[in-house]
C-alpha cells in the first residue's frame, strides 16, 4: 500500500513518464486473492447449505410473481382472439389494397383508350383536311 501512495506522489510530480501503467502494475501487486470455495467444503455439502440455497431461489422476485395457469390460459385467449381480429383487419386492408390497385390500373386503361381515340379521331381530321386541300389546288 505504501508502495502505491509513494507511486502516485511520484506521479504527480512528473517522475514517471508512464505513471498510469506503474499505478496499475502496483496495484495488480498488492491485490490478494479471494478465497475459492471446494466442494470439499462441508458448508457447501450439507443438507442445510444446499436448504437455504433453495429457499434464497424461491425468494426471489420471479418466483414470487410467478402467475397461476388459469392466469396463464385466460391471457393466452386473450391474445389468440385479439390476434384473430388483427388478422381479420389485415385482410381486408389487403382486400382494400388490391381493389384500389385494380382501380387505378382500370383507369389508366381507360386513358390509354381514350388517348388512342382522340388520337385516331385528330389523324382522321387533319387527313381529310390535307386530301380536301388538294382536292382544291
Amino acid at each position: 500500500m505504501s508502495q502505491l501512495v509513494s507511486s502516485l506522489k511520484l506521479l504527480k510530480n512528473g517522475r514517471y513518464k508512464s505513471g498510469v501503467t506503474s499505478v496499475v502494475l502496483m496495484a495488480a501487486m498488492s491485490a490478494q486473492a479471494a478465497p475459492t470455495v471446494t466442494a470439499n467444503d462441508p458448508a457447501v455439502t450439507s443438507p442445510t447449505a444446499s436448504q437455504t440455497v433453495v429457499d434464497q431461489a424461491n425468494n426471489t422476485l420471479a418466483a414470487q410473481m410467478q402467475p397461476s395457469n388459469k392466469a396463464l390460459s385466460s391471457a393466452n385467449q386473450d391474445l389468440l382472439s385479439r390476434n384473430a381480429q388483427l388478422q381479420r383487419q389485415v385482410n381486408d386492408l389487403q382486400t382494400q389494397t388490391n381493389v384500389l390497385v385494380y382501380e387505378s390500373k382500370g383507369q389508366l386503361f381507360l386513358y390509354g383508350a381514350f388517348t388512342v381515340l382522340i388520337s385516331l379521331l385528330v389523324g382522321i381530321f387533319i387527313s381529310w383536311l390535307v386530301f380536301v386541300r388538294r382536292q382544291r389546288w
